[in-house]
């Protein structure tokens, strides 16, 4: 009798195991996706803390508005089990976020404004379904991450 894959008693073996390691889940969003959400929520954040200077002494309500914005970029992170939910958040967090930027300008949401192109590149970022279009959009992601960080006066005032 043959012992069922996956079940106890079958015997372990390294190249399977490491097949299944490269092997992303069919369901889940794909790490390129997740690469750039975390690049949208990561790059607004110092000119953000940098602006509190300016605004009131940096009052509790500054950083709420700053936590409640970064949430709404981190939302699709919570759901990236499910890649059709994660797109939505992303694509519906980037129209919510524009609407908020554009509410709240004052308030220094405006560093978030680059969010909103790399939320909506990170929908589309999933090499399994756009094999041509997802890694221009993880280039032209990283590209616009790595531009706005090597920004004269991004990082020097904190």
């Amino acid at each position: 009798m043959e012992p069922v894959p996956g079940h106890a008693a079958c015997r372990w073996n390294r190249t399977t195991h490491r097949k299944r390691l490269r092997r992303w889940p069919p369901g889940w969003a794909h790490p390129w996706q997740l690469t750039l959400i975390v690049f949208a929520v990561l790059v607004p954040l110092p000119p953000a803390v940098n602006y509190s200077a300016l605004v009131d002494g940096a009052r509790l309500g500054y950083g709420a508005i700053i936590g409640a914005t970064t949430a709404v970029v981190a939302l699709p992170l919570a759901l990236h089990r499910h890649r059709s939910a994660f797109e939505a958040a992303a694509t519906l967090g980037g129209v919510a976020l524009t609407v908020w930027i554009l509410y709240t300008w004052l308030a220094g949401t405006w560093t978030f404004a680059l969010s909103v192109p790399l939320t909506w590149a990170a929908a589309s970022a999933d090499p399994r379904r756009l094999p041509i279009l997802a890694p221009l959009l993880l280039m032209a992601g990283t590209l616009l991450a790595g531009a706005v960080v090597a920004w004269p006066g991004f990082w020097w005032r904190l």
